[in-house]
């Protein structure tokens, strides 16, 4: 098995090549590559990973399509001003 840790992999990236990087590591994972990602990304985390650990005033951990539903999904949404549904 393999694995890949990533700190803020896109970082400093313009869109273009943002989009680029997520479409390599997407690759890299459906070719069994187990990926740990850090990211403040969270509308990104939600598209691409299969689960989210989320450290704030509420912990999260789980898969990435109950995020917006729990506690931690409505207080990230409340105190961005958003909401993070992809």
């Amino acid at each position: 098995e393999r694995l890949l840790l990533l700190d803020e992999p896109v970082s400093g990236l313009d869109p273009r090549v943002t989009a680029e990087m997520y479409n390599l590591i997407e690759s890299l994972n459906r070719e069994g590559v187990a990926i740990i990602m850090i990211s403040h990304d969270l509308a990104a985390a939600m598209r691409y990973a299969s689960h989210i650990l989320y450290l704030g005033d509420d912990v999260f951990f789980g898969p990435a399509d109950d995020f917006p539903q729990s506690s931690a999904g409505h207080r990230f949404g409340r105190l961005s001003g958003g909401d993070h549904h992809v």
